[in-house]
């Protein structure tokens, strides 16, 4: 195939040289982004009741949110045998602390009559029952404040001003953008404990860093966990990525960019050799994932070759 150097120049041709190499095996694993359980939580009624917005009103998504925040309130509701109840002990506390001050401010005027052990006493038993009086109003006014768990970014809302609510609702869920991990699927214990990276639908790439592995069965494999060790940018919990985890014996071979493989007519993969200043060749190649950016080519292609790393796919619309 002749490509004249402009047509290079304007399809953006690059090349390098391969070399061959021995690399960690790799294997290809289905993952999830997951928030960091160390930097995210849930804000969940612990009793049932209406829902009432905080100073300001409710916290919109994205915003972000410290740690104690109070986010909602949470009114519990009283019934009217309930309400009749309290309402009983609370004339019943009045009742006794009026005769008890009463006691209290007759022992303090005749203080030479009287020991002061008796005066004490009857001080002691006011401040008691005026406490709990204290406690029983706020039984009845003082609502549950739901606050952050968390520093973060609310990642999920679920409040509307006077919703009734049931114990252990999720209202919301406080996520750090910053802080993520990757959950994938595996089946080597070994996996991804060397390295590992991955791959978005969109081409990008991430670093990994493993952080553990599970015993559960999930469909004979069980649950692998990584840390994203780089700046996670625009991800976002949720999404779906492949991991490339080394695992296995090392293996022979030539790393070259997956950019630099298309698919022929045949439906095998190729890539394209510049033999010459002008001129290109197509080989066709047996290739096996290396990591999320390069595959390992282990056949049909010889090291010291010059191949197209960018702009093949172009090239290979070429007639």
């Amino acid at each position: 195939m002749i490509v004249p150097k402009p047509t290079q120049r304007i399809l953006g041709v690059r090349t390098l040289v391969t070399a061959a190499g021995t690399f960690a095996g790799t294997v290809e694993l289905p993952g999830r982004l997951v928030p960091d359980v160390n930097a995210s939580g849930l804000v969940q009624t612990a009793v049932g009741g209406r829902l009432a917005p905080p100073e300001g009103g409710f916290k919109p998504l994205g915003t972000k949110v410290a740690a104690g925040e109070i986010l909602a309130y949470v009114h519990p509701p009283i019934g009217a045998s309930d309400l009749k109840d309290l309402e009983q002990q609370g004339y019943e506390l009045d009742q006794q602390i009026a005769i008890v001050k009463r006691r209290y401010e007759r022992l303090s005027a005749i203080p030479n009559a009287v020991t002061r052990r008796e005066v004490e006493e009857a001080e002691i038993e006011l401040k008691g029952l005026q406490t709990r009086r204290a406690r029983l109003e706020r039984v009845q006014r003082e609502p549950e404040a739901l606050r952050a768990p968390v520093s973060g970014v609310i990642a999920a809302a679920d409040a509307v001003a006077g919703q009734m609510a049931d114990p252990n609702t999720v209202v919301f869920r406080i996520v750090d953008p910053g802080r993520l991990w990757v959950e994938a699927l595996g089946f080597s214990p070994d996996a991804g404990r060397s390295g590992a990276t991955g791959r978005l639908p969109d081409g990008r790439t991430v670093a990994l860093a493993f952080v553990g592995a599970g015993i559960s069965d999930r469909a004979q494999a069980f649950p692998v966990l990584f840390s994203v060790a780089a700046d996670t940018g625009e991800l976002r919990p949720g999404q779906f990525l492949t991991v490339f985890a080394e695992a296995g014996a090392p293996r022979m071979g030539i790393a070259i960019p997956r950019s630099a493989v298309v698919r022929g007519a045949n439906g095998q993969p190729i890539v394209y050799e510049h033999v010459s200043a002008e001129r290109f060749m197509p080989r066709e190649v047996k290739t096996e994932p290396l990591d999320a950016s390069r595959v390992l080519v282990l056949a049909g292609l010889a090291p010291g070759r010059r191949i197209v790393t960018d702009g093949a796919e172009l090239i290979d619309q070429i007639r």
